[in-house]
């Protein structure tokens, strides 16, 4: 263990970044031994989140923290992570050893109750943390993922938030129904507030409307056949994000329509449209969309920002030189109105996108981009719609197979798979990053992922000190010897890193 009898922490007191440590700066914190249940982890690095964002403004009314009293039981953030074991306590000795390396998959559950780290758990912004058998031993197993020591600190903490864009094109929704006798909409009144499956046959607007409110959550409602009238349904779009409700047509049977709905990823060869690519998160998906073999040819990415767009450019410039594929990048704000950038959009692909996704948290957009779809189209309304938020989307569409769907976080199975690719050297992390700071710069970090001022992640180093927020083709001026290690267009890299902390 440590020689030290202190580490630093930012703990959260409440609701606010005025909440975040003391001062804004922070806290010192009596380090002590691990009690028999528990391993303590020396943290490596820590990726900041919009996840981070959401419980600063809510404090204990954030729905993961339960009604937690923050100002008598803070807690701290910071779930995408990578650690060290420091200690381990009696009852895990035999399963743990110091060195070892692991990230911390977040959404960890213990006897049926959820347990997010950086949640009610204590996360990584601190320079030590403790986990108990809750991530040690939980329902799944282990949830700490072992790392090997060739990987970099940065490149595992950022598996996490990788993981949730892998979840979004590996879950396979249902397509059959659950009931041995589905409710068939006009064959009687509804008898129950919610239904797992319902089928609709030539569909009219009102009664996909009317048969979407009583679906429980993760029912399906099948469009069997054409529609009898068109028109556009007001659909929860946020149910299908969090409550992963499908509205599933385009055949004229049950059978048919599993038929058309067999596919969760980018179609091979297809065409695909990112609303919203300039933030981290759609950096990600246009990366993996880029990077994929089997991918699309045509890649379609729009934002309101010319600069991050610029940044996609030049960061992704080399992914380019490894397949072929066309790489268009739209500047939504240079358009009139929507209409003239409809059309824009259009006119890269003719016959509609066979993938669509969108990281715009609008309910509106979606409608929008059904006109686009392609028939048997996959639109992931990956950005977190609040439920209650509708919007009319076309009955044609549904009726020639779009399919919307949208999931939220990770699985650990996820994580596993990127941290695969990772240590495979099929996927780098690291070209997500954007800015990087040590201890002490946790708080700019997370004003700045308030302000949205970087176009990539921001990955904190606990165990670095000094080393003020600096956006990477700032960092010449403020540690010139971590620059000269960085890669093409000032990409972060496993050198650099190790520079940073060799040299702290």
């Amino acid at each position: 263990m440590s020689n030290e009898q202190e580490y630093r922490a930012w703990q959260l007191h409440g609701a606010g970044l005025e909440n975040i440590g003391t001062n804004g700066e922070p806290e010192t914190l009596p380090l002590r031994p691990p009690a028999p249940n528990e391993v303590m982890l020396r943290v490596d690095a820590v990726g900041l989140c919009q996840s981070d964002i959401k419980i600063i403004k809510q404090g204990g009314a954030h729905p993961r923290l339960r009604g937690r009293d923050l100002s008598t039981e803070p807690t701290v953030l910071g779930h995408e992570c990578a650690a060290t074991v420091e200690a381990v306590g009696d009852q895990w000795k035999d399963r743990f050893s110091p060195g070892e390396r692991f990230i911390v998959q977040a959404d960890i559950y213990y006897k049926g109750v959820g347990f997010a780290f950086g949640y009610l758990i204590p996360g990584g912004l601190a320079q030590y943390c403790y986990v108990d058998e809750r991530a040690l031993d939980g329902d799944e197993g282990c949830y700490l993922l072992p790392v090997d020591s060739k990987t970099g600190f940065s490149q595992s903490a950022l598996a996490e938030p990788w993981a949730c864009v892998e979840m979004a094109y590996t879950v396979a929704d249902r397509l059959t129904p659950n009931d041995e006798k589905p409710f068939l909409w006009g064959d009687g009144e509804p008898s129950q507030d919610g239904y797992a499956d319902i089928i609709v046959e030539n569909p009219t607007p009102d009664s996909v409307e009317r048969a979407a409110g009583h679906l429980a959550k993760n029912g399906n409602l099948y469009l069997v056949g054409q529609p009898s009238n068109d028109g556009s349904p007001n659909l929860d779009i946020g149910r299908i994000h969090y409550e992963g409700i499908r509205i599933l047509g385009g055949a004229d049977s049950l059978e048919g329509i599993a038929g058309v709905h067999n596919r969760n990823d980018l179609r091979p060869g297809g065409t695909a449209l990112f609303i919203g690519a300039g933030g981290p998160m759609g950096q990600m998906h246009v990366q993996r969309a880029l990077e994929r073999a089997d991918g699309p040819a045509l890649v379609v990415a729009t934002d309101l920002d010319r600069g991050r767009l610029d940044h996609i450019a030049r960061r992704f410039a080399g992914l380019l030189k490894r397949r072929e594929v066309r790489f268009e990048l739209i500047d939504s704000s240079k358009f009139e109105n929507p209409a003239a950038e409809q059309a824009a959009l259009r006119a890269l692909a003719p016959d509609g996108y066979d993938d669509l996704v969108t990281m715009a948290p609008v309910a509106a957009l979606v409608t929008g981009l059904c006109d686009l779809a392609a028939p048997n189209a996959l639109l992931n309304v990956f950005a977190g719609v609040p439920i209650g938020q509708s919007a009319p989307i076309p009955l044609s569409a549904l009726c020639k197979g779009v399919r919307i769907v949208g999931t939220s976080g990770s699985r650990i199975q996820d994580m596993k798979s990127v941290l695969d690719k990772v240590q495979g050297h099929e996927l780098d992390t690291n070209l997500s990053v954007a800015a990087v700071g040590g201890m002490e710069a946790a708080h700019d970090g997370l004003r700045g992922l308030l302000e949205a001022r970087f176009p990539g992640k921001t990955v904190i180093y606990p165990q670095v000190s000094g080393l003020p927020l600096t956006p990477l083709d700032e960092l010449s001026s403020v540690r010139p010897d971590v620059a000269e290690a960085l890669g093409p267009d000032h990409a972060w890299t496993i050198k650099s890193e190790r520079v940073l902390m060799d040299s702290n």
